[in-house]
């Protein structure tokens, strides 16, 4: 019964992740239009503003994600521990 609890537990944790991946491909995406708006619209300073709040904010998602998917690996690895499993 243990064993099913651990399991279930792992399938969360996975879950997790594809949403933090999928969190950082999100920010993967502001950072691209930052970038596109500073080099297509260089010569507004509103359009260097909007790039740069977006590229910050993409920053600061990827920051958050990778402190995330640290702890939910941490879980991960405690979970095959505990099932006795050497998986990658």
């Amino acid at each position: 019964m243990e064993e099913q609890t651990l399991l279930a537990e792992e399938r969360t944790v996975l879950s997790k992740e594809r949403t933090i991946l999928s969190f950082v491909r999100t920010a993967l995406a502001f950072i691209g239009v930052g970038i596109i708006i500073i080099n297509f619209f260089s010569g507004s300073i509103i359009s260097l503003v909007v790039g740069v709040i977006l590229i910050v904010i993409g920053l600061i998602e990827s920051v958050n994600a990778y402190q995330r998917i640290s702890k939910y690996r941490q879980r991960m690895d405690d979970i095959k521990k505990k099932l006795g499993r050497n998986i990658v």
